[in-house]
């Protein structure tokens, strides 16, 4: 569990990815950046999944980057779970819009297992390491999962590339998982940069970016070696932060580190850079005994110049909290403790191994500390847990209790009718009702409505519509999906159908016998006959309407079917109809007109409602129109002639899809 804070992650992620691509064009040779999204990636800090954290770095990054870096995206783990050729390259090396690789950056979920040689490996390829400068930026949150050694992999990049470099960067790796692949920075000359918090991350970034910028960096002197004083408290609280004052030579990438006195030299624990100044800030180890404060050589040396010994007193929280709790209910948690950075309150069952958590709160954010209990039965712990080793300062043991549960309702119910189920239950935040097949598994649900919104015991869903024997009514526990209660329910067929003529004019009313439900978002509709069930145009709902009722038809020619549709798109009734296209004429209508005088023209025609006459240029397009009349409105109306002359149209146009019906020239003259 990873306790670095939300802020903290983005400002490291991005000066990492800023520092060692440098905003200027001045960068040589095509860069990709291998993004992880292996399922460690999922993790959260401070309640936010990691991916989202570096999806918005990578955003705020691409947006500062100079348009000429030529800069390409690779992901592994993305595609499957457990797949070792899942990498892919998703966005060449190119310059100008980035807009392409932040959408693809967006795109990651995070699923598979973590293959970052063969990543690298593909990443150099591409780039032809052989015969062009080029970059590889490997950011990953894991060790290698896919039996391949980098190392090996390392020594080939090195010895084939024409000026080919390995930026690597890890978090929250020891020393000796660091050995395992940090070959591939140093084999190739590229950074490896080692973090246990923001601020060393800063550090080792920027000292990362002026060795891969500066033209001398191989020709640097040999670090000083003068000896080195520290000053430092006699004692401090295990887990705490403490300032150090320092004199030493401060070479490049030297460092402050606190650990176990009987640790190697070259061993190291919480550290800070001395290029920070002094007084440092160091963070104490959370086991209690006698340490060191030790001035370490960086580039590799691992010399120490100077130590003074220092204690670590422990510490002691205390725990206040029921001796019982329901099942997946909110318990409020009283404590006292050191509070150090990451500290927190979780519920465990009892004999859990240290480190384990389950629902979870920090302790920075004040007493009482609110979880939610396990949703299993049974005896449990509450622990203070420090953020540092996730070690466990004080813990409580609680019984958790089951809840009684009881749903109940009719033994059938008409298909999509209304349901009403009498329940007895914790009523946790998001436990839910619903009703599913009998053999359906965890987690699924249909119609369902939530505890917390229903009154009196009582809650209302909508019954499944398809008839059957096989259902049944559950109570859901909000947090985990158990399922707490049920019974078994049947539902009866619907009872439904529809009559309309055998024929009827496209776009024209259509009167429609109906029997059926008047749900809530049950239609009747018309579609051609052919057409899936979940499809539908013009409509009305029964619930708002009674037998017979009046539907202005679709603009449909052919065999088609009046429906009788539920809310989930099945069909239980239908009839078949055929729809005659329709047609229009004009009767009457003058030779010509003065420009901008009333005329009138008669026709015959559907007159359908908000189907219209209009007056427009003959070679406009059909769904052009100028000043018009609607036909129900009858034939004694004026239409306006244009006022520049010319040769018009004057157009039947239906309301729907605006399909011109009949059309006759008319002139229209200066006055």
């Amino acid at each position: 569990m990873k306790f670095l804070s939300l802020r903290q992650i983005l400002i490291t992620f991005a000066l990492f990815l800023s520092l060692i691509i440098p905003m200027t064009s001045q960068a040589e040779g095509k860069t990709i950046i291998i993004f992880d999204a292996s399922g460690s990636m999922w993790g959260q800090i401070d309640g936010k999944p990691k991916v989202e954290i570096a999806r918005e770095v990578v955003a705020d990054l691409m947006g500062k980057l100079d348009p000429d870096i030529e800069i390409g995206l690779m992901a592994y783990g993305h595609r499957e779970k457990g797949n070792c050729d899942d990498i892919e390259l998703l966005v060449a090396p190119t310059k100008g819009d980035r807009s392409s690789f932040l959408e693809k950056v967006n795109s990651i979920i995070p699923k598979g297992k973590t293959p970052l040689t063969d990543a690298v490996e593909q990443a150099a390829q591409f780039l032809k390491f052989e015969e062009n400068v080029a970059n590889v930026i490997l950011i990953s949150d894991g060790l290698e999962t896919c039996d391949r050694d980098p190392c090996a992999l390392a020594g080939e990049l090195a010895a084939k590339g024409i000026s080919f470099k390995a930026h690597i960067v890890a978090f929250d790796l020891t020393s000796e998982e660091s050995d395992s692949f940090r070959c591939l920075a140093d084999e190739t000359g590229g950074q490896f940069l080692q973090a246990r918090d923001a601020a060393t991350l800063k550090d080792a970034l920027e000292m990362a970016v002026e060795a891969l910028t500066d033209p001398v960096a191989d020709a640097m002197p040999a670090p000083k070696l003068d000896p080195a004083t520290i000053t430092a408290p006699a004692s401090v609280p295990a887990g705490s932060e403490f300032e150090v004052e320092w004199i030493g030579p401060d070479n490049k990438g030297d460092y402050l580190t606190v650990i176990d006195k009987k640790a190697e030299d070259h061993r190291y624990g919480n550290y800070t850079y001395t290029r920070k100044g002094t007084p440092l800030t160091l963070t104490a180890p959370v086991q209690p005994g006698l340490c060191e404060v030790r001035y370490l050589v960086g580039e590799g040396q691992k010399q120490v110049l100077g130590r003074v010994e220092i204690e670590v007193v422990s510490v002691e929280a205390t725990l206040k909290a029921p001796e019982e709790i329901i099942a997946g209910s909110e318990i409020a948690v009283e404590w006292t403790g050191p509070d150090n950075k990451g500290d927190y309150i979780t519920i465990v069952p009892k004999g859990s191994d240290q480190g384990r958590y389950e629902s979870y709160a920090y302790t920075r954010n004040g007493a009482p500390a609110v979880i939610r209990a396990l949703t299993e039965v049974g005896p449990a712990e509450i622990r203070y847990v420090t953020g540092q080793k996730g070690l466990t300062l004080a813990s409580r043991s609680i019984e958790v209790k089951e809840a009684e549960v009881l749903v109940s309702g009719p033994a059938v119910v008409d298909g999509g009718a209304p349901l009403t189920i009498d329940w007895i239950g914790p009523n946790n935040q998001g436990d839910y009702i619903t009703m599913v097949k009998q053999d359906a598994g965890k987690g699924v649900y249909n119609s369902y409505g939530y505890t917390k919104n229903s009154k009196d015991g009582k809650l209302t869903i909508t019954a499944l519509e398809i008839a059957g024997e096989d259902y049944e009514i559950r109570y859901i526990e909000g947090q985990d999906k158990t399922t707490l209660a049920s019974y078994p329910i049947s539902v009866r067929a619907v009872t439904a159908s529809v009559k309309g003529p055998e024929t009827a004019v496209a776009g024209g009313q259509v009167e429609i016998e109906w029997i059926g439900p008047k749900y809530q978002g049950w239609f009747i509709t018309i579609v051609p006959a052919d057409a899936p069930e979940n499809k539908f145009t013009k409509y009305f709902y029964t619930q708002k309407s009674e037998s017979p009722t009046i539907l202005q038809s679709p603009e449909l020619v052919g065999p088609c079917e009046i429906r009788f549709i539920s809310e989930d798109r099945n069909v239980f009734a239908s009839a078949p109809i055929k729809m005659i296209a329709a047609t229009a004429e004009f009767t009457k209508i003058p030779e010509s007109v003065a420009a901008g005088e009333d005329f009138q023209v008669e026709w015959t025609g559907p007159d359908h409602a908000r189907d219209y006459i209009t007056i427009i240029e003959a070679d406009d397009a059909d769904n052009k129109y100028g000043d018009y009349i609607y036909v129900e409105k009858g034939q004694d109306q004026d239409l306006t002639a244009p006022d520049e002359p010319g040769v018009y149209e004057i157009r039947y146009v239906t309301s729907q899809k605006k399909n011109v019906l009949a059309r006759e020239i008319i002139k229209v003259v200066a006055e």
